[in-house]
């Protein structure tokens, strides 16, 4: 199969063709800049099983003079996920705007190359910024719903971009927070709020999208999360014990949230599970990589692990 990959060079992107070429498809990545896909040793022995498009995913006319003239079987919209916030409200414009037009985009140019099977991502946020409680939710609970007048454009964007992905008899993946082990730094955690939150392995979501290429009915919605949710402190503190920090900074709620009035809402209001059963019945896919809680385990002893979660 010939996969267009729509944000290919990003983390999730690079996973998501690693995976794709392991299985025997062609890989066209959609890259702004040229190189930046096909760097040396990225994909081994099948680095001749991808090919480079460059273009400007901001600018429709880029995108659809680039994949003039090549045809593909599906494409994979990544644009817009992401496993990192930015502290202010400003800084979603160009998520936003992605979602928006550079979903429009994509949608053309899955038109252009031929393909008949489209993936697109959404995001966990979409229930809301708010303690859900014990309640699992799936995929009929309201999404999409602003529940602060700062939060409607971004809203709006995942509504939009879910939407076109489906209109044309797309799939959409609704991916909990986005992580992998490696980090450059670790950012900041509440001192006291301990909300669960949905997350997912990179390499587990990339196969999810890989997963939904082959399977599943169109215009289908899809949670994809690890069985187990995990605090955002949790999360913060597994990824300072594997990538070798200190423990993340503890602040005070009412800190963090003047530092971070976007990324806050997240890390001091939300809380919520998700239920994956569809994706496991429809798709066959569950989360291999182990739950962040099994992963504090391995890497604290057992004295500290209890500890992890109280105050620093």
């Amino acid at each position: 199969m010939r996969v267009l990959v729509a944000g290919a060079t990003s983390a999730l992107g690079t996973s998501l063709v690693q995976q794709l070429v392991a299985h025997g498809h062609h890989v066209l990545g959609v890259t702004s800049r040229r190189g930046s896909l096909l760097r040396p040793g990225t994909y081994g022995t099948y680095g001749s099983a991808v090919t480079e498009i460059v273009a400007d995913v901001r600018d429709r006319r880029s995108v659809l003079d680039a994949v003039q003239g090549r045809s593909a079987d599906a494409v994979v919209n990544l644009l817009g996920a992401h496993g990192s916030y930015p502290a202010g409200f400003r800084g979603m414009r160009a998520v936003n705007r992605l979602r928006h037009e550079g979903t429009s985009t994509i949608v053309a140019a899955a038109s252009a190359v031929g393909a008949t099977r489209l993936v697109g991502t959404s995001s966990f946020y979409g229930y809301g910024f708010a303690d859900h409680g014990d309640k699992s939710l799936d995929e009929t609970a309201p999404f999409g719903e602003p529940d602060d007048s700062r939060n409607a454009a971004l809203q709006v964007g995942l509504t939009s971009s879910e939407q076109q992905v489906r209109a044309v008899g797309g799939i959409v993946l609704r991916l909990g927070h986005l992580y992998r082990f490696g980090a450059h730094s670790v950012p900041p955690v509440a001192r006291r709020w301990s909300g669960s939150l949905p997350v997912v392995h990179i390499e587990d979501a990339a196969r999810a999208a890989l997963l939904s290429l082959d399977a599943g009915n169109d215009r289908d919605i899809f949670n994809i999360a690890s069985a187990r949710p995990t605090s955002w402190r949790m999360l913060q503190e597994a990824q300072s014990r594997v990538d070798g920090f200190a423990r993340p900074v503890a602040l005070p709620e009412s800190v963090v949230r003047k530092l971070a009035p976007f990324a806050s809402q997240l890390i001091t209001r939300t809380s919520m599970q998700l239920s994956t059963e569809a994706a496991g019945v429809k798709l066959g896919w569950t989360a291999k990589h182990p739950s962040i809680d099994s992963v504090l385990e391995s890497v604290l002893p057992a004295n500290m692990t209890a500890a992890v979660g109280g105050p620093a």
